[in-house]
C-alpha cells in the first residue's frame, strides 16, 4: 500500500460515518416493542389478579426499558420512516402498559407518539417542505417563550390572545410558564392542603347527636407522593395547591371599608374579646383570635377567585372524599373541611439562631369551606370561611402540664374542641392535626 497516496474524500454522509445496519436497528426496536407488549400483558393479569402492586412495578420497569431500547434503535437509523413508525407502536403499547396512577408518564408517552408520527411524516416529505416545517416549529417555540416573558399581570392584548388560545397547553407541558416570569424578588410562600374527613357512623343513644369518624389527609404527602427519584410527582402535586392560593385579601378594599362589611362583623363576633362583651349572644360558640399583630387583620381574609371557588375547590373536595372512602354509601355520609396551609419561610437571622423552619407557627392556615361528596359548599355564610385560623406560639410556664409550644386554632375550628382540649390532645391519636407529618423535628 502506498502511504503517500492521497486519501479519497467522502462523497456522502454515509461514507463519512457508516450507517448502522437497518436489520440490526429493526431487531433492537422489536425488542423494545416486546418489552412494552409484556407490560400490556401484565396489565391484563393485574386487572384479574389480587395484589397488583408488584405487577405494576414490573410494568413500569418494562415500559421504561422498552422505550429506552426503542429510542436507541431509532437513534441508530433516524433516516428510515418506518423506524419512527415502530416508535409510534412502542409509545402506544407503553401507554396501555402502565397503570392509571402514572398519569404524567401517560402524557409523556402521548407526546412521544405524536413526535414519532410527526417525524415519520417529515421523513416522507421533500427537502423543501422539511425546511419550511422545521422553521415554522422553531418560530412557534420561540414566540411561545416570548409570550411567557411578556405575560405578567399587565400584558399586551396580542400576548393575552396568543397565550390563552394557543400557547397555554404547550408551555404548560414543557414547563416554560412560571420560570420565564423571573420571580422578583421572591417566589412567595408554598402551600399545603389539609383535609378533615368526617364520616357519619351512627347516632349517640344518650344525646341523639350524630357520631363521626374523622381522618386528616394532607396533600402532597411524603413519602407517599414521592414516586420517582427526583420527586417530580411530589412537586407537581405541590403546584396543584397553588391553584387555591389565587384570590384577593380583604375583598380588595381599604381597611376602614372592610371593617364595615358583614364578613368582618361575623368573624369579629367570634373572637374572645367579642365573647366577653357577649356580642350577638354567641359567647358559647367557639372563639378564635385573630393572628398576632404582625399580620394585618385585613390580610387575614382571602377571598378566592371566582373560578377557584366555583370549580377548583369543589372538585378537590369531591376527589378527596371519593378517593378516601371505601364505597359510595360511605362517601354519601362524608363531608370534608378544606384548609390551605401557607408556609412562611423563616428570616435569615431567625434561621441562624437555630429556630425550626417547620415549626407549626410558621404555617398560616386558611379555611376554604366544608363540602359534601358532590362538591357542594355546605355553609356559604360560615363565620370563618376564607379566614386565617392562626397557630399561635406559646411558652409553657413552670408546672404547665402542656408542653406544646403553640396553640393550634385550625384544629380548634376543625374539631369543635376548646383550645385547652386541643392543647392537651395527643396528635398521634388522629383527632387533632398532627404537625409532625410536615417534617419538623423539634420545637423551640
Amino acid at each position: 500500500m502506498d502511504r503517500d497516496a492521497p486519501l479519497a474524500s467522502p462523497t456522502s454522509p454515509a461514507d463519512a460515518v457508516p450507517l448502522y445496519d437497518a436489520r440490526a436497528s429493526r431487531n433492537i426496536a422489536f425488542i423494545g416493542l416486546g418489552l412494552c407488549g409484556a407490560a400490556v400483558l401484565l396489565g391484563v393479569v393485574a386487572a384479574f389478579g389480587g395484589d397488583s402492586t408488584p405487577l405494576n412495578s414490573m410494568r413500569v420497569a418494562l415500559v421504561f426499558i422498552g422505550m429506552v431500547t426503542t429510542g436507541a434503535a431509532i437513534s441508530m437509523r433516524p433516516d428510515l420512516w418506518w423506524m419512527w413508525g415502530l416508535g409510534v407502536a412502542a409509545s402506544t403499547l407503553g401507554f396501555f402498559g402502565l397503570s392509571p396512577d402514572w398519569d404524567s408518564f401517560h402524557a409523556l408517552l402521548l407526546v412521544m407518539a405524536g413526535v414519532s408520527v410527526f417525524a415519520m411524516l417529515l421523513r416522507l416529505s421533500s427537502l423543501r417542505w422539511r425546511i419550511v416545517i422545521i422553521s415554522a416549529m422553531l418560530m412557534f417555540h420561540f414566540v411561545g417563550i416570548f409570550s411567557a416573558v411578556t405575560s405578567p399581570p399587565t400584558s399586551p392584548w396580542l400576548t393575552d390572545q396568543a397565550f390563552t388560545r394557543v400557547y397555554n397547553p404547550y408551555l404548560q407541558f414543557i414547563y416554560m410558564r412560571n420560570a420565564y416570569h423571573f420571580y422578583s424578588p421572591e417566589p412567595g410562600p408554598a402551600s399545603i392542603l389539609a383535609f378533615l374527613l368526617k364520616t357519619e357512623t351512627g347516632t349517640d343513644p344518650t344525646t341523639g347527636r350524630a357520631r363521626y369518624k374523622t381522618e386528616w389527609i394532607v396533600m402532597p404527602r411524603k413519602p407517599i407522593d414521592v414516586r420517582d427519584p427526583l420527586g417530580l410527582s411530589y412537586y407537581r402535586r405541590l403546584s396543584l395547591t397553588e391553584q387555591l392560593a389565587r384570590g384577593n385579601a380583604g375583598l380588595a378594599m381599604p381597611n376602614d371599608q372592610f371593617e364595615k362589611t358583614d364578613v368582618w362583623y361575623r368573624r369579629n363576633s367570634r373572637t374572645p374579646d367579642a365573647a366577653s362583651r357577649r356580642e350577638l349572644d354567641r359567647s358559647e360558640a367557639i372563639q378564635i383570635p385573630f393572628h398576632p399583630t404582625e399580620v394585618p387583620t385585613i390580610r387575614q381574609y382571602k377571598l378566592p377567585n371566582a373560578d377557584v371557588a366555583r370549580f377548583i375547590l369543589p372538585s378537590y373536595a369531591s376527589h378527596v372524599i371519593l378517593d378516601f372512602t371505601p364505597d359510595k354509601e360511605a362517601a354519601a355520609k362524608t363531608t370534608v373541611k378544606v384548609y390551605r396551609l401557607e408556609h412562611q419561610a423563616l428570616p435569615v437571622d431567625q434561621f441562624r439562631l437555630g429556630l425550626n423552619p417547620f415549626h407549626p407557627g410558621t404555617y398560616r392556615p386558611y379555611f376554604l369551606g366544608e363540602y359534601d361528596a358532590r362538591g357542594n359548599l355546605l355553609n356559604p355564610q360560615e363565620d370563618f370561611l376564607y379566614w386565617m385560623l392562626p397557630v399561635v406560639p406559646r411558652t409553657p410556664g413552670p408546672g404547665d402540664p402542656n408542653k406544646k409550644g403553640y396553640i393550634d386554632y385550625m384544629s380548634v375550628h376543625a374539631t369543635g374542641m376548646k383550645p385547652e382540649e386541643v392543647l392537651a390532645a395527643d396528635e398521634k391519636d388522629g383527632q387533632v392535626f398532627d404537625w409532625n407529618q410536615l417534617r419538623w423535628s423539634s420545637l423551640r
